[in-house]
């Protein structure tokens, strides 16, 4: 899907620190991996699968941070709903979220994906089923599946941004199924060495506003 009619990037978090650090360009991340075990629709058995439905796994060490997509179209009079499914999933009804103006946060990123940069790629995900073309790109080096998801997660609206360093994964006993082994992932930091705060904005969910199905959440003047 294109990024032309983006308009802005929400983050979703239980804690008030976990936006401010967004805010203050310090991004997060979590291996590909990570989210294979992790419950509810949080989770991905397939997150990093190399065709589909298959429990074949590639780039499962690379870093991800994930973000909501707003697009023009989901805004009315500076205002948009957000799917209580989101708010139940990700933060929780006494967590906040992080307002990014798209336009000044893809570019701030662009400057990370030159050669040797810490980000490998951004953009929005994509719902579906992968091609034959994609496939055999994947399976030759470029990490498409890393963009691509099952229809399932559509609701999430997802934008993505992909490290370009892996981080280490250990293989550990798994305590609940004696002679298995489990993937244990470490945690990666994006240092985006820019303060967020000319176009970002937080929001508490209490504060919002209810409606059928979801919360309003009324959008800052862009500039």
């Amino acid at each position: 899907m294109p990024n032309s009619n983006i308009a802005y990037l929400l983050k979703f978090a239980p804690k008030e620190a976990y936006i401010d650090d967004l805010i203050n360009g310090r991004l997060y991340m979590n291996a590909a991996g990570y989210y294979h075990g992790l419950p509810g629709e949080q989770g991905d058995p397939l997150e990093a699968s190399m065709a589909p439905g298959v429990c074949l796994y590639g780039y499962t060490c690379l870093p991800i941070y994930c973000i909501y997509t707003v697009r023009e179209n989901d805004i009315v009079d500076n205002t948009m709903k957000i799917p209580i499914r989101m708010i139940q999933q990700f933060g929780g009804a006494d967590g906040w979220i992080g307002i990014v103006q798209y336009d000044s946060f893809a570019s701030l990123a662009d400057r990370h994906t030159t050669d040797d940069g810490s980000i490998y790629a951004h953009g929005p995900v994509s719902y579906g089923v992968p091609g034959p073309k994609l496939i055999r790109e994947i399976f030759e080096g470029i990490p498409h599946n890393l963009v691509i998801k099952t229809p399932r997660y559509a609701y999430q609206k997802e934008y993505r941004i992909i490290g370009s360093r892996p981080v280490e994964c250990r293989l550990l006993p798994d305590e609940y199924h004696p002679g298995c082994k489990i993937e244990k992932y470490a945690h990666a930091e994006l240092d985006l060495s820019s303060s967020l705060a000319d176009f970002s904005w937080k929001a508490s969910v209490p504060s919002l506003e209810e409606s059928q199905d979801g919360l309003m959440l009324e959008l800052p003047h862009r500039v």
